[in-house]
């Protein structure tokens, strides 16, 4: 009887551990994003795009810069933040950002995923 309620205190300890641990995780990562979103102005409407505003973005720029060449616009992601724009044709672009900063490259993922669109909206 002494060991099942010593086992039961120890699986109940690291039950309560790891939901702590994952609350404390998920707190940090929405304070993050929410920083990041009165930095940028995120806002709740998804804004439109056009292929010529595509055209300007480039391989080394940093997220920040291609949140300023093609306009604030609504963050729709969970965990990470994946900006949502709404392409000439009505189709959506969604950028995501791996990288907790916003002044860091744009991924070749990302990058790569924006010339794939662009090429396939182009006339």
């Amino acid at each position: 009887m002494h060991i099942r309620k010593k086992a039961f205190i120890l699986a109940s300890v690291t039950l309560m551990s790891a939901i702590i641990g994952c609350s404390n995780n998920s707190s940090q990562s929405n304070a993050g994003k929410e920083n990041n979103n009165k930095i940028l102005g995120i806002t709740n409407e998804i804004r439109k795009i056009t292929s010529s505003q595509l055209t300007q973005l480039t391989k080394d720029m940093t997220y920040r810069k291609v949140i300023n060449t093609l306009g604030n616009t609504k963050d729709i992601g969970s965990g990470i933040s994946i900006f949502r724009y709404e392409y000439e044709n009505g189709e959506f672009l969604d950028i995501k950002m791996f990288e907790q900063h916003l002044d860091a490259r744009i991924s070749e993922e990302v990058y790569q995923y924006i010339q794939t669109e662009l090429n396939n909206k182009m006339p």
